[in-house]
Formats: C-alpha cells, structure tokens, sequence
C-alpha cells in the first residue's frame, strides 16, 4: 500500500457476521500516508495486519488496522 493508493475498508464485525451495508460493509478509501507498523518485527516482515494507516473514507482522513483495508481486486477466501 502507498500514498494515493484505492482501497476497501471493511467496517464492522471481523468474522464478517451481520448484514452488509448495516452490522458490517466496505467504503471506498484513499491512502493518505505511510504504513505505521506495531513494531520493529512487523516492519521488517511487512505484516498485513499489525499496522496503521491513514484512510480518506467518507469524507474524512480516518486511522485504520491496515487489514481492514483491501486492495481492489482482492478476493476473501471463503471460510
């Protein structure tokens, strides 16, 4: 992920459970910065999930786990 990058941001329930659009869903985001990783173990291993970014969404610049933001494109795997 880069700065200006397009992306999904999941909202709501992790386990993805509820109704879409209403318990949980996706909005349309931009990145507006750099990755800020947990710690120096994340970094070095680029994790996806132990981090933080600055999101564009809905009007606001919003700090979101980089992995409720999805790439477009990506497809979730079925459980």
């Amino acid at each position: 992920m880069n700065i200006g990058d397009l992306v999904k941001v999941h909202w709501g329930n992790c386990a993805y459970e509820g109704e879409e659009d209403v318990d949980w869903g996706y909005a349309p985001g931009v990145i507006m910065g750099e990755i800020r990783y947990w710690n120096d173990d994340a970094a070095a291993n680029k994790s996806p999930i132990c981090g933080e970014v600055d999101v564009y969404v809905q009007g606001e610049i919003t700090s979101y786990n980089i992995g409720r933001c999805k790439q477009p494109g990506y497809v979730r795997e079925a459980a």
